[in-house]
C-alpha cells in the first residue's frame, strides 16, 4: 500500500519527510542543560534527535559516520551537543535514499552533494516521471502562492473524481513534494501546507461517501493507522479513500496509535483487516519489531495489510502480513480477501 519521499501509487505513499520532512525542526534549548537533541541560541543547527527521527536513521549510526567517514560533521554547543546545519541536513537525505536504492555508505558518504545528486540521477533514485501540471502545482508551492495551490488541487479532485484524483494527482505529487524536499528545493514549512491542503481535499471528497457506507454492514471492515513513531499519514488517507470507493467500512485512528490500543478497537469494532503504512524515515527494525508485534497480540483471522516506502516491507515479513504495493493493487487484494472469506 507505498514511496513519497514519497511514486509508486501505493498504500504507501510518502511526503516531504512523508517524502519525510514533517517535524524536521531545530530544537529549543533545554532548560536543564542535559538533553543531546537541544539546540542552543546563537547556533543554528538541528539537533541529532530530529534528524534520526525524520530522516530514519539512528543517533548512533550518525555518530557512527562521523568517525568512520568523517561526514556528517556537526557543530557543536557549549555543552558538547550535536547541531547539523542544513546543507548537511539536504546531504544525508540524499544519502539516506541512495542507501535504500542499495548504495553503500563507504561509496555515498564521502561525496559532495552536487556527485550525490548525479548519482540519484543516473540511478533513477527519487526521479519524478514527467508531468507539467504536476509540476506547476509544485512550483505554486515553491513560490508561496497557497491560495493557487488549494484552488487548483480542489479544481482537479472536482473535476476527476475520487479515484483518478488520488490515483493520478495525490499520489505522484506526494511524491514530487517528497523528492523535492529531499533535493532540498522545498522547505519542511512547504510540505506541512501542502500536506494540510491535501488532506481537506481528500476529506471533502470522501466524507459524503464514508458517512454512505457506515452500518450499511459493508466488509472488510477495515482500521487505518500507523504505528508509534511513523507520524506519515497521507498515504494512509489515500489508501482510505481506495477502499471506501471498494465499499470497504473504514475507521480512521490517525497517525502513531499505540499497539493495545488497535487492538481493542479490532475487538469492539469487529475489524477484519488492520491497515498500516511506513515511510521510509521510520527505522527498518522498528517497522519490523513493530509488525512481529502486532502480529502476535492480534487474533489470526484479522489480516494485516502493509504499505509504504519502508525498505523494511522488501524483507520477508510475518505470516499474516500482507504487503499490497501500491495503491492500485489494492482492490485485487480485496477481491481475493473476498474470495478467501466465501470458502
Amino acid at each position: 500500500m507505498t514511496n513519497t519521499s514519497e511514486t509508486d501509487q501505493s498504500m504507501n505513499v510518502t511526503v516531504g519527510g512523508e517524502t519525510g520532512a514533517a517535524g524536521l525542526t531545530p530544537m529549543n534549548p533545554d532548560p536543564t542543560g542535559t538533553a543531546e537533541d537541544s539546540a542552543v541560541a546563537g547556533i543554528a543547527g538541528i539537533g541529532i534527535g530530529a534528524i534520526a527521527h525524520e530522516i530514519g536513521l539512528t543517533k548512533d549510526t550518525l555518530r557512527v559516520w562521523e568517525r568512520r567517514y568523517g561526514f556528517p560533521q556537526p557543530l557543536r554547543s557549549s555543552g558538547g551537543e550535536r547541531l547539523y546545519p542544513q546543507e548537511q541536513v539536504t546531504k544525508l537525505r540524499l544519502v539516506k535514499r541512495l542507501l535504500d536504492a542499495g548504495h553503500r555508505p563507504s561509496k555515498v558518504l564521502p561525496q559532495s552533494i552536487t556527485q550525490l545528486q548525479q548519482l540519484a540521477e543516473d540511478s533513477g533514485v527519487g526521479q519524478d516521471a514527467p508531468d507539467g501540471e504536476l509540476d506547476r502545482l509544485v512550483g505554486l508551492l515553491r513560490a508561496g502562492r497557497y491560495d493557487d495551490f488549494r484552488f487548483e488541487l480542489l479544481r482537479r479532485a472536482t473535476r476527476e473524481g475520487l479515484a483518478r484524483f488520488v490515483l493520478d494527482v495525490a499520489a505522484p505529487l506526494s511524491a514530487r513534494v517528497g523528492n523535492a524536499w529531499a533535493a532540498g528545493t522545498l522547505q519542511v514549512y512547504h510540505e506541512h501546507l501542502f500536506s494540510e491542503a491535501l488532506q481537506v481535499t481528500l476529506r471533502s471528497l470522501m466524507r459524503p461517501l464514508s458517512e454512505a457506507l457506515r452500518g450499511r454492514g459493508a466488509h472488510p471492515r477495515v482500521v487505518l493507522t500507523t504505528l508509534p513513531g511513523e507520524a506519515h499519514g497521507l498515504g494512509i488517507l489515500m489508501a482510505e479513500a481506495m477502499l471506501a470507493l471498494a465499499d470497504c467500512e473504514c475507521m480512521a485512528l490517525g497517525t502513531q496509535t499505540p499497539q493495545q490500543d488497535i487492538v481493542d478497537a479490532v475487538t469492539a469494532h469487529e475489524i477484519e483487516i488492520v491497515a498500516l503504512s511506513f515511510s521510509a524515515s521510520m527505522p527498518v527494525q522498528a517497522v519490523v519489531n513493530g509488525l512481529t508485534e502486532l502480529r502476535a497480540v492480534l487474533p489470526s483471522e484479522v489480516a494485516i495489510w502493509v504499505g509504504g516506502s519502508s525498505p523494511a516491507l522488501r524483507r520477508k515479513l510475518p505470516d499474516g502480513v500482507l504487503n499490497v504495493a501500491g495503491l492500485g493493487p489494492i482492490e485485487d487484494a480485496l477481491a481475493e480477501w473476498r474470495h478467501t472469506a466465501m470458502l
